[in-house]
C-alpha cells in the first residue's frame, strides 16, 4: 500500500495527473458492479461510476488505509447503487398511487355496484387504448405489469432486459401515461 498513500498524498497535494491514475485504474473497475445492481445498459450506471469518485475526493482526506483504496470505492459504489435503487422504488411506488389517483372514479356517490363496476370497466378500457398509442417498448412492459400483473423478473425474462431496466423503463413509461390521462381529461387529446 505505500504507493496508494503517495497516490492519495498526490490528489490532496492537486496532482491532476495522480487524479487522472486514480479514475483511469478504478473507473473500470467499478462499472461491473453497477451492471450488477441496475442492470446492463442501464444509463445511471456510468453516473454511478462519477458520482463514486465524486464522494471518494470529498473523502479522501480521512481515508484511514484500512483497506485497499478500490475495496473503499467499490464500498461507496454499492452504497450509492443501494441508494440509487431505494429512489426507483419510491417514484415508481408514487408515480402507481398517481396513476391510481388519475383512473379513480371522479364521483364519489355511486347508487350501485353495478355503475361501479362500468365505469371501472370504462377506465380500464381508455387506458387500454392510452397504452395502445404509446411505443411499442412502453406497451410491452405497461402490458406485462400493469394489465397483466407480470413480476419485474418475469418481464425482464420476456422483454430480456435486465430486472433493473425494466423499474426504469416502467417508471418512464407510467410517467407518460399519466402526461396522457392528464392530457384526456383537459380536452388537449382528441
Amino acid at each position: 500500500m505505500p504507493n496508494e498513500r503517495e497516490l492519495v498524498q498526490s490528489i490532496l497535494a492537486g496532482d491532476h495527473a495522480a487524479q487522472t491514475t486514480f479514475y483511469q485504474d478504478n473507473a473500470k473497475r467499478l462499472y461491473p458492479i453497477c451492471v450488477h445492481f441496475l442492470g446492463y445498459q442501464d444509463p445511471e450506471a456510468e453516473d454511478i461510476v462519477q458520482d463514486t469518485f465524486l464522494v471518494a475526493f470529498n473523502k479522501l482526506e480521512g481515508f484511514e488505509f484500512r483497506s485497499s483504496l478500490y475495496t473503499w470505492l467499490a464500498h461507496i459504489c454499492v452504497n450509492l447503487c443501494y441508494e440509487r435503487l431505494r429512489k426507483r422504488k419510491k417514484v415508481l411506488a408514487t408515480e402507481s398511487q398517481d396513476l391510481e389517483k388519475l383512473t379513480a372514479p371522479q364521483s364519489g356517490s355511486r347508487e350501485t355496484q353495478k355503475e361501479d363496476e362500468e365505469e371501472k370497466r370504462g377506465q380500464l378500457e381508455r387506458l387500454k387504448k392510452l397504452i395502445e398509442t404509446m411505443s411499442e417498448k412502453c406497451r410491452g412492459v405497461l402490458e406485462l405489469r400493469d394489465l397483466k400483473g407480470e413480476s419485474y423478473i418475469n418481464i425482464a425474462r420476456v422483454l430480456k432486459i435486465p430486472p433493473g431496466t425494466v423499474m426504469s423503463q416502467l417508471a418512464r413509461c407510467r410517467q407518460a401515461l399519466r402526461q396522457l390521462l392528464e392530457n384526456e381529461k383537459s380536452g388537449a387529446m382528441p
